[in-house]
């Protein structure tokens, strides 16, 4: 039988773990684009999008009970993933080789494949020769490894090498899927605001009174029917803390949108996570995008989760959804994964009592 994830060794306190993080300069946030003090840019290590790929990955490190990465074994760098004389990159295979001389067993953690990689070609040189190392390369979010020497994992390997050329592909065709700040953020699914609002206080979910009431649309006007009175009708629904008339015009936009580009059962999986994230906010008694609380404060896990699923909930054909484990992660420790605003007024509020 086939075994998925990290192996035995990998979890022995005596391993090390190199870490490599990246994102491409033209998906910097304007975070990641500001100059510091002396007006110079400042180095990948404190730019907010390679410090939360970073959290994301220590994070499920964490969870699969891997050793953690030290400061000096940590790579990062702003550089596009199809280019192979990357500094970083360089250095940290050589980093590599350098401890395995020395008798340490070591892997590398990355988010995911197109991190290592966006060339197909690249990537399997590089591999190859830490493959030969016997230093695998270990993608937390899927959870997969390439094997090595001694420690062979054939279908993983095969499955990461799959997922990297499927990031090549992307690339070659310049679509970008990025977002752990703007180009993690993408990466991770991470919205820069909200996302889209889920109505979690309104009388009746509007995505359920928009279908209760699509049959309008094909009424004419005389007989009270068409465009107007659908959208008057399904927000009058929704009421209080609903959506409004104007906002169906936007509401209706995007679940043509998805019903267009999921396939059926893409969009049943879809509606289901909604349903789950709605459920979510309506138990924290908090909606993130009207800042609405039934309590009259904050609840910090509803804006974090709000904050990690929200890409995936406006733009399922894009993203991926987030995993239970990732869930619980994100709600155990909501304020890993706050936004900038947020982060300050926790600080303002947590942080003075």
């Amino acid at each position: 039988m086939t075994t998925f994830g990290a192996s035995d060794w990998m979890k022995d306190k005596k391993t090390v773990v190199l870490q490599y993080t990246r994102i491409s300069d033209r998906q910097q946030s304007k975070e990641d684009r500001k100059k510091g003090k002396d007006g110079k840019p400042l180095p990948a290590k404190k730019k907010p999008a390679l410090i939360e790929q970073k959290k994301y990955v220590d994070d499920l490190l964490k969870a699969n009970k891997l050793p953690k990465v030290k400061n000096e074994n940590w790579f990062a760098e702003v550089q596009s993933g199809t280019d192979r004389d990357r500094a970083e990159w360089n250095a940290l295979m050589a980093r590599a080789q350098e401890l395995v001389h020395q008798g340490k067993r070591v892997f590398i953690a990355v988010q995911d494949p197109s991190r290592w990689s966006r060339n197909t070609r690249h990537s399997l040189v590089a591999l190859d020769r830490m493959h030969d190392l016997g230093v695998p390369v270990f993608a937390v979010r899927e959870g997969i490894q390439t094997g090595s020497v001694g420690d062979l994992h054939p279908t993983e390997e095969l499955l990461f090498v799959q997922l990297q050329g499927g990031a090549s592909f992307v690339s070659q065709e310049q679509k970008k899927k990025a977002d752990i700040s703007v180009e993690v953020s993408k990466e991770a699914g991470v919205m820069a605001g909200k996302g889209q609002p889920l109505f979690p206080f309104a009388r009746i979910d509007p995505l359920t009174a928009y279908y209760d009431q699509l049959s309008l649309l094909t009424l004419p006007p005389k007989e009270g029917g068409g465009k107007e009175a659908f959208r008057q009708t399904v927000s009058a629904m929704t009421q209080p803390n609903g959506v409004s008339p104007s906002g169906m015009t936007r509401f209706t936009k995007a679940e043509i949108e998805r019903r267009k580009k999921l396939t059926q059962q893409e969009y049943n999986d879809w509606f289901e996570y909604r349903k789950m994230i709605r459920d979510f906010l309506i138990e924290f008694q908090h909606d993130p995008f009207a800042n609405r609380t039934e309590s009259g404060k904050i609840n910090w896990k509803a804006r974090a989760l709000m904050r990690m699923t929200g890409r995936y909930l406006k733009e399922p054909w894009k993203y991926s959804q987030r995993s239970d484990l990732e869930i619980q992660l994100i709600l155990q420790n909501p304020k890993k994964y706050l936004g900038t605003k947020d982060l300050l007024r926790w600080d303002n509020i947590v942080g003075h009592r």
